[in-house]
C-alpha cells in the first residue's frame, strides 16, 4: 500500500505541474540588434603620454604590393611603410626636406634599429630605408597599444601609434 501512495503522490503532483496557468513564453526571439562595423578610434597620445603626429593609418594593397600610410586626411602621408611585391623590398619613407643621407633610430615597443635614410626621387621630399621584414622591430609594428619612434640625427623624435594592419604589408612581402 505503501508503494501505492507514493505512486499516486508523483502522478497528482505532476498533473498538478502540467495545470499551470502562466502564459507560455513566446517562441519569437527578441531580433538583437545589427552589429555595426567601426574602426577603432586612432589614439592620439603614446603610452607614456606624449602625443603622436596628428592622423591615422590607412591600408592599400593591389597588385603590385600593400602600403600603409599615415597622416591626416587629405595631405600626403607623413609616414609610409610599403613593400613592392616585383622585388620583394620593404621600405619606410618619412616626409623630410634632408638632401643628404642620415642616421636616424627607429623604436617599436621594446625593439629598436638604425635606419639609414636616403633621400628619395620623386615630387615630394621624403627620406626613405628599406626594412628587413623579419627584423623584430618591424613586427612589433604591428602589436596595438605601442608606439614607432622616429628619432632624427639631431635627437628630435616623431611618434606615431603602432597598427595591426602594418601586418598585411608585411604579408605582402613574404
Amino acid at each position: 500500500m505503501r508503494v501505492l501512495n507514493r505512486t499516486t503522490v508523483l502522478t497528482g503532483l505532476a498533473l498538478l505541474a502540467a495545470c499551470n496557468r502562466s502564459d507560455e513564453p513566446a517562441d519569437d526571439v527578441a531580433s538583437a540588434p545589427e552589429p555595426v562595423l567601426t574602426t577603432a578610434p586612432t589614439p592620439t597620445r603614446a603610452p607614456d603620454g606624449t602625443a603622436y603626429e596628428a592622423g591615422s593609418w590607412q591600408v592599400k594593397e593591389d597588385a603590385g604590393g600593400a602600403m600603409a600610410l599615415y597622416g591626416e586626411a587629405q595631405t600626403e602621408a607623413h609616414l609610409t611603410i610599403a613593400c613592392d611585391r616585383a622585388t620583394n623590398t620593404l621600405t619606410l619613407a618619412l616626409a623630410s626636406d634632408a638632401s643628404a643621407p642620415e642616421a636616424w633610430r627607429i623604436d617599436a615597443g621594446r625593439e629598436a634599429a638604425r635606419l639609414d635614410m636616403v633621400p628619395r626621387d620623386g615630387q615630394l621630399p621624403e627620406l626613405e630605408a628599406r626594412l628587413s621584414p623579419s627584423a623584430p622591430v618591424v613586427r612589433a609594428m604591428t602589436m596595438p597599444g605601442q608606439s614607432i619612434v622616429l628619432t632624427d640625427p639631431a635627437g628630435q623624435k616623431s611618434q606615431f601609434p603602432t597598427h595591426s594592419g602594418i601586418s598585411r604589408v608585411l604579408d605582402a612581402c613574404s
